[in-house]
């Protein structure tokens, strides 16, 4: 492993990712720009041949005002598409992207997995890395946001005792202080 390259990536890794999400970001509204110019040349064209009783292709080349929304047509869907691969791309890149602390995980756990796979000592260890791994994974669940841990059920207990009373009376709560025995609460 050239160690030289992971460093490098572990550096700029956060500045590639920001990178993608604002070219991604650009050449989205980019492609819904040239998206709404199609749209409106394809409705503009079609109006201008009813109003000019355009009948066939040959009229068609010989009015003007078709020549031009045909050819604000071809440009616009030229760069309709060449925005969408664009945009794609980026986001793709964006997903793809790992940030600086995605890199440690990665490489911390690829150490890991290889010093358990190849060191012969490693079986008299399993309890060591079972307990560094179950704080390291404490550590993440820590730094998600409230809203994160609800989703994934591992509310704290505070949290779902919030949840529980935050929508009742005031009597209501008084009734639930007194009644759960789990809490507390002396008169």
């Amino acid at each position: 492993m050239n160690w030289y390259s992971v460093f490098y990536w572990l550096t700029v890794a956060d500045g590639v990712k920001r990178f993608f999400d604002v070219a991604s970001s650009w050449f989205m509204f980019f492609t819904i720009v040239f998206f709404i110019i199609l749209i409106i040349t394809v409705i503009g064209k079609a109006i201008t041949i009813s109003q000019n009783k355009v009948e066939n292709k040959e009229d068609e080349g010989k009015d003007a005002d078709v020549r031009a929304w045909n050819l604000v047509r071809s440009y616009s869907s030229k760069l309709f598409f060449a925005f969408l691969v664009l945009m794609t791309v980026t986001w793709l890149g964006y997903v793809a992207t790992p940030s600086k602390k995605d890199c440690l995980m990665i490489i911390a756990g690829g150490a890991v997995g290889n010093f358990v796979t190849s060191d012969s000592s490693a079986k008299q260890i399993p309890h060591d890395i079972a307990t560094f791994l179950h704080m390291s994974l404490q550590k993440e669940v820590a730094s998600l946001d409230v809203e994160t841990r609800k989703e994934l059920g591992m509310a704290t207990p505070k949290e779902k005792f919030l949840d529980k009373v935050k929508n009742m009376t005031k009597e209501q709560l008084v009734e639930y202080l007194k009644s759960d025995t789990t809490l507390n609460v002396t008169q």
